[in-house]
């Protein structure tokens, strides 16, 4: 393997870090479906948390681009806010117009996502807070 592939190997792996969270509810989802559990209640859980990471990706872009520290981190709270009530509305709604099987999957995806997403950035601030140092 020359030295540019090393590199290129390495920028990949760790471009996918942010996208693990994503990975993980994809690739468990579809095993928590294959060995019995609710279908609609994963997919519903699944479909939300992509969902809400695809906005969440594209406002943090365009909240880089917000000169004013207050500002930005006043959107941001305001959109973090808002990922929790579109993720809890998605569990709600699920449980109002289907069983309570198929909410609880959609909550413990939903939780099991935050989890990940959760250790992920915990892992890339360490991260980048070894390289500023």
């Amino acid at each position: 393997m020359s030295v540019t592939a090393a590199v290129a190997v390495e920028r990949r792996s760790v471009s996918l870090l942010p996208y693990l969270d994503v990975i993980l509810v994809v690739l468990l989802a579809a095993i928590a479906v294959a060995v019995g559990a609710p279908a609609l209640g994963c997919t519903v859980g699944a479909a939300a948390w992509i969902l809400v990471r695809i906005v969440s990706l594209v406002v943090d872009r365009k909240l880089e681009d917000v000169s004013d520290i207050r500002r930005r981190l006043g959107l941001g709270v305001t959109v973090g806010m808002i990922r929790v009530w579109v993720l809890a509305c998605a569990i709600i709604a699920l449980g109002l117009t289907s069983t309570r099987a198929d909410a609880l999957a959609c909550a413990l995806v939903i939780f099991g996502a935050f989890s990940a997403h959760f250790a992920v950035s915990a892992v890339a601030h360490r991260q980048r807070k070894r390289m500023s140092a």
